[in-house]
């Protein structure tokens, strides 16, 4: 009876403490809140998601009322953030340079992979390249997302002395009048505007000349983000899937935005705005909303390099730059949450400990059920196998088999090596081994091979197998897939065009070479090559032709070289090739090579194409600037005395 009683008492708590949990719950409910974002620029495709995330019901769905307010051009976007005119925006990276200057602003998102912000000039006017801005009069936003173009400019020797600056009239007529002869622009707005009022233009993409920043990120204050953690969070989330709606719905987003969002420009601008957007985003390759913490240190550079901020100021900067949703959470809802925990805890063990002496049975079998449970989820989502001693697979969990196409009997008694890429180097996996088979952890990144053919990239943890009786019997691997992250890494350091390494990466292998060399007295050279009257290409074919071009001869090279060298595209059509192990008059043999094949390339549209070479030996202990600045002497020799040469510094 006494137990009876005991038992009610119990039920009676739980009731009560649910019936707590819902006033709680419901306590916390209200009409939906009131946010505002402020927009860099007025209604077009480049804040289809912000719209359709409105039109559709994301934010509604969530508990948000989003005001979305158009940019005024007499006033600074960033800044109205900043003051509390509006709760959230839309800016692009010079937010990296607001915070070095002491604005407490933080990225929530980066939607644009790539700054859409250009230079254009008239198609006739010559004005192809950042070259040809030395005397002409220039027009855009000074201090506002100007941070690409400057960049560009000052990598291509183009200082602020060299061209007449002009404010930018945000309606492009005194280009049209003629009045300034650059313009910056948005590629997929101003060029498809300026066309279809007749004028052809010339687009200059610093992003051809190894400058790529982010574009369009939502930001907003550390005050709003600490103080409403989880509505910031809400709203990110449903901007994230407007902007999957809006790119996969083209056309009803266009017409929607041109109805009732006032967008000025026509049905087929936006349209064409929208699949420039995609490009930028590129959606198929990158989560949308990812931020890299790469490319932002890469960022601060450049700012660094214009002489926009210290470097001191600009470290400080980038720590907690990006926010993390993760980190925050409501101090209010942290207390109910340990009240919550303590509660729950509290009664579970009442209440096990009531049960326990009849209920034993029945807990044992939940718990084998659970555990079983648990077995096939962590078959089913997390990737596993497992060797014996011999590397032999003797597991593979559901999760591998999704990842690598294989099946599990396809696996099993396979060696572990055998779904390794072909690739990876013998040493690579006899270190490996080594450290495994002494009882020690693995941990590392390692490229897999799937059953098709294609591969994928994991983190992988390896650990010993050890049996009750202290026998070492196999090998456990735990799996993190990171293709995504490698794919979004690869692309920080290859050029978009030519698809060899970029101008950063060069820079960065050519310190770890000459840090080889110095240590142990090794020979290595420095090659810079450049395309013989390259801009005649360009204007008498076209800069189609002329990335054709570009295109073929980056294959050449690559061909050409040997495993051991690295090449890259330097700027413009100058390509760099770090030769290590072998000196000046061996690396002139190799340039010969390389000279030789891109002649007798037979190029559409050309009847030849020639490349003039410069060589520089390393001389210890010099610096890199000092380094290439010789080659790069050598290789305008080759130019002045003919073309279609070789000097060495």
């Amino acid at each position: 009876m006494r137990e009876i009683k005991n038992y009610i008492s119990i039920q009676k708590l739980l009731i009560l403490f649910f019936v707590f949990s819902m006033t709680l719950n419901a306590s916390q409910k209200t009409t939906n809140e009131k946010i505002s974002l402020q927009l860099k620029w007025f209604s077009s495709f480049q804040f289809a998601g912000y719209y359709m995330a409105l039109e559709k019901g994301y934010y509604s769905d969530v508990g948000l009322d989003v005001n979305i307010i158009e940019r005024d051009p007499s006033k600074n976007n960033i800044d109205q953030v900043i003051d509390g005119e509006a709760d959230y925006g839309v800016a692009d990276s010079s937010l990296l340079l607001y915070r070095a200057r002491g604005k407490p602003v933080q990225i929530m998102a980066s939607f644009f992979q790539h700054s859409p912000l250009v230079f254009i000039s008239k198609k006739g006017s010559g004005i192809v390249s950042p070259f040809e801005l030395k005397g002409k009069i220039l027009s855009f936003q000074e201090g506002i997302d100007d941070a690409p173009l400057l960049a560009m400019m000052l990598d291509s020797k183009i200082s602020e002395n060299d061209y007449i600056y002009k404010p930018l009239d945000f309606t492009a007529q005194e280009f049209i009048d003629g009045k300034v002869d650059v313009i910056s622009a948005y590629l997929g707005d101003q060029p498809y505007f300026l066309k279809e009022k007749g004028i052809d233009v010339n687009i200059i993409n610093p992003l051809n000349y190894g400058i790529d920043l982010y574009g369009d990120n939502l930001f907003s204050t550390e005050k709003t983000l600490n103080k409403n953690p989880i509505q910031a969070k809400k709203f990110l989330n449903a901007s994230i899937r407007g902007w999957k709606y809006a790119l996969e719905h083209k056309e009803e987003t266009a017409k929607i935005l041109k109805e009732k969002y006032a967008a000025k420009s026509s049905l087929n601008h936006l349209l064409y705005e929208a699949d420039s957007i995609e490009k930028m985003m590129i959606p198929s390759l990158i989560e949308l909303g990812y931020t890299s913490v790469e490319r932002f240190y890469r960022i601060s550079e450049i700012y660094e390099y214009i002489n926009k901020a210290s470097k001191e100021s600009l470290k400080v900067a980038l720590k907690d730059l990006i926010w993390n949703s993760d980190t925050y959470k409501n101090g209010y809802l942290r207390y109910i949450d340990i009240l919550f925990g303590v509660l729950f805890l509290f009664l579970i063990i009442i209440t096990a400990l009531f049960l326990i002496s009849r209920r034993l049975k029945k807990v044992i079998e939940e718990k084998t059920s659970r555990l079983k449970e648990e077995h096939l989820m962590v078959d089913r989502y997390v990737i596993i196998t497992t060797t014996d001693i011999k590397g032999n697979i003797t597991y593979a969990s559901e999760a591998f088999c999704n990842i690598s196409g294989y099946k599990s009997n396809e696996v099993i008694k396979k060696k572990f090596t055998q779904i390794c890429n072909k690739n990876m180097q013998d040493s690579f996996y006899e270190q490996l081994w080594n450290k495994i088979s002494q009882r020690k952890i693995w941990k590392g990144e390692i490229k897999n091979s799937k059953k098709d053919g294609t591969y994928y990239w994991v983190y992988m943890i390896i650990e010993p197998i050890i049996n009750n009786f202290n026998e070492h019997i196999g090998y456990r691997a735990i799996y993190q897939d990171i293709t995504d992250k490698k794919l979004a890494q690869n692309l920080a350091i290859t050029d978009n065009l030519t698809k060899l390494y970029n101008r950063t990466h060069l820079e960065s292998v050519l310190k770890q070479q000459m840090a080889q060399s110095n240590r142990y007295n090794k020979y290595m050279c420095v090659v810079l090559l450049d395309i013989d009257l390259f801009k005649n290409i360009n204007d008498n074919y076209g800069h189609q032709v002329g990335d054709i071009v570009l295109k073929e001869i980056s294959s050449i090279l690559q061909k050409n070289i040997r495993k051991t060298d690295t090449l890259g595209r330097w700027g413009g059509e100058e390509f760099l090739i770090i030769t290590p192990n072998i000196n000046a008059e061996q690396c002139y043999l190799l340039c010969e090579k390389l000279r030789v094949a891109v002649e007798a390339y037979v190029f559409e549209n050309q009847s030849s194409v020639t490349i003039s070479i410069g060589i520089a030996e390393f001389i210890l202990n010099e610096n890199s600037d000092s380094f290439i600045e010789r080659a790069d002497k050598a290789m305008y020799s080759s130019k002045e005395n003919g073309r279609n040469q070789i000097n060495i510094a």
